[in-house]
């Protein structure tokens, strides 16, 4: 993983995300979601500049990324590339960025 390093919150919501799906649908809707996900981390690292700012979420040097509901954040300068969270995009991101904010740039 030399190429993204996941941040612990990050680790966290993909952890939230996988056992939500499981519960809520099944093991291969669960799996997928988050195979998905790894996706667009490595391709994120390939190319940081894809994703987008979103001012109405935060005013911090991130960049969002949306894959099916979620929202990826990351770190689009960072080497190796930082995702610091992956959040669903109905829940209040804001207010969870701004509880996060020590770990974001």
């Amino acid at each position: 993983m030399d190429q993204f390093h996941l941040t612990d919150e990050a680790i966290f919501d993909i952890d939230a995300i996988f056992l939500y799906l499981l519960h809520k649908a099944n093991e291969e809707i669960a799996d997928r979601v988050v195979t998905e996900l790894f996706k667009a981390f490595y391709r994120l690292a390939e190319i940081p500049n894809i994703g987008h700012r979103r001012a109405d979420l935060t005013s911090k040097d991130v960049f969002f990324y949306k894959v099916f509901s979620y929202l990826i954040i990351y770190s689009p300068r960072s080497k190796p590339l930082r995702i610091l969270g992956v959040l669903h995009g109905k829940r209040n991101v804001a207010r969870i960025l701004r509880r996060r904010s020590r770990g974001i740039q």
